[in-house]
């Protein structure tokens, strides 16, 4: 039989092989069946694999660097396992139940970070107690942490980067001139806030934003020029964070921002300053560890559209129906056979945003088949909600 070509999501532990599609050898529909629908499967491999591989790209251009995984990203707890086992991987913490999960999971204070805004009192009670490091991005911040923490803790400040582009170029992706950051040209002035607070600055941070695409390169290299100036402001600087921003492919046009374009860009801007490089990747690490099955419990025609009804809907991934970010539908009964027809596939949550694609062209549906949604390693389940008591998905790490 002549080999095939590959689709486009396939990778080293996502395949279809003898006509099932396999996640780490183990066969998606088998796992529906034996444990039930919806049901999200996380690679632990890849996990790991994605994790070397940003490693590998740092080593290679500096010795001082530190990556913390977003646990925002997904914080199911075989994948925060999973990164643990790394050596000398920290996570990124964005709330203080995260900062305790995170604690409760193993990871030592020094490999914790701590990065939120519009924080209460009650919020920055709850980190100071922790001890970890803390990048703040308010004047309000400044002041109310200073008095929480002993004199002289060192503090982080957060920089809008001035850049709004990210996936698809939406605006809910992108991070410039919105609530987050300190105004590039207020540096001095945090500075000043930081130290009548009595704190000290040893690190500067900057999101540039989500899913960040290979077309941008000239936008983010930008920003990542303006970070370095700032950069040169801080009179003890430790530590440049470049937040995370690097994605993934959710379609098969997608050209993603490569790690060596990342990574070149560090190199030739943040480098030179001779600190550590520190990061914060989340989709980058996950998207692609994962996928979520459902089943299907309609196929049926009304006013000429196809509707194929699926046991998942946006509130265990509201993706798609918040973002418009797309997931690709592969039949799993089926994965080689040509697409025959098109479908508008929805879900049973009672609102009418409850769409996960429109015109999807796929082999012949049956009621009771199986659908594997991808990539959902990254933002499906860590934002899921329980709207119409539909929250319930289980969670398997392979």
């Amino acid at each position: 039989m002549p080999e095939r070509d590959p689709r486009w999501w396939e990778h080293e532990s996502l395949r279809i092989q003898q006509e099932r599609v396999c996640l780490d050898g183990s066969a998606l529909d088998e796992l529906a069946r034996q444990h039930g629908t919806p049901l999200y499967v996380y690679s632990r491999a890849t996990l790991q694999r994605q994790l070397g591989r940003m490693q590998a790209a740092l080593a290679a251009i500096t010795q001082r660097y530190r990556i913390y995984y977003a646990v925002k990203a997904n914080r199911c707890s075989g994948v925060l396992r999973a990164v643990h086992d790394v050596l000398g991987i920290g996570v990124d913490t964005c709330s203080p139940r995260e900062l305790e999960l995170a604690l409760e999971s193993d990871f030592p204070t020094e490999l914790i970070s701590f990065n939120a805004g519009m924080l209460s009192d009650g919020d920055l009670a709850r980190v100071a107690s922790r001890g970890v490091h803390c990048t703040l991005d308010t004047f309000s911040a400044l002041r109310r942490y200073g008095a929480l923490v002993p004199r002289d803790t060192p503090v982080g400040l957060r920089f809008d980067p001035g850049v709004i582009d990210a996936y698809g170029g939406r605006q809910k992706t992108a991070y410039g001139g919105g609530k987050f950051g300190f105004e590039l040209s207020d540096c001095q002035r945090a500075l000043d806030a930081a130290r009548e607070a009595g704190l000290r600055v040893d690190s500067v941070h900057m999101h540039v934003g989500w899913g960040l695409p290979e077309e941008s390169a000239a936008e983010i290299e930008g920003a990542f020029a303006r970070l370095a100036a700032v950069a040169r402001q801080v009179p003890e600087l430790q530590t440049v964070n470049v937040g995370g921003g690097l994605g993934g492919r959710y379609r098969a046009e997608d050209r993603p921002l490569m790690l060596s374009t990342w990574s070149g860009m560090l190199e030739r801007h943040l480098v030179p300053l001779g600190v550590t490089i520190a990061c914060e990747p989340g989709t980058f690490i996950a998207a692609s560890a994962g996928v979520l099955l459902v089943q299907v419990n309609t196929v049926e025609e009304r006013r000429g559209t196809c509707w194929l009804g699926v046991d998942a809907g946006h509130a265990i991934n509201p993706c798609p129906a918040l973002y418009g970010i797309p997931l690709e539908i592969v039949h799993l009964r089926t994965p080689l056979a040509p697409p025959v027809h098109e479908y508008t596939v929805a879900g049973h949550i009672n609102e009418s945003v409850d769409i996960w694609a429109r015109g999807c062209r796929l082999p012949e549906v049956r009621e009771g088949d199986f659908l594997a949604l991808l990539p959902a390693g990254a933002y499906g389940a860590s934002m899921a909600s329980d709207h119409c008591l539909r929250g319930q998905v289980k969670e398997l790490v392979l």
